[in-house]
């Protein structure tokens, strides 16, 4: 089952989720921010992932061809002004699990 929309649409949301509460300007972002930043996206879209697999029904990209659209909203809202600093995949299992609930449940109403 190919899952790389679903991942990408995790890790887009995240990634979005992270830098919600943050003005970013070229001469205040750390130079190692963007990295950490992604890493961290990163590691909960691997956790995202996880979780969409233990779903009864998992999600797979041909479920739909905007399926990313969906995981990348659950992902920036339960990511979103929570300070995520951590690159380990499982430290995100809960949020994971609820962020792929909600996104099997409105993938379901995409057309």
């Amino acid at each position: 089952m190919a899952t790389t929309l679903i991942r990408n649409g995790a890790v887009a949301g995240a990634l979005a989720g992270i830098l919600a509460g943050r003005q970013l300007t070229a001469t205040t972002a750390a130079a190692t921010e963007p990295a950490l930043d992604a890493n961290v996206a990163d590691a909960f879209a691997s956790q995202f992932i996880i979780a969409n697999a233990a779903l009864a029904v998992p999600m797979a990209d041909a479920d739909n061809a905007n399926i990313f659209l969906v995981t990348a909203a659950a992902a920036y809202a339960v990511m979103a002004d929570r300070g995520a600093r951590s690159v380990t995949a499982a430290d995100y299992s809960q949020q994971a699990a609820a962020a792929a609930a909600q996104a099997k449940a409105a993938a379901a109403k995409l057309v």
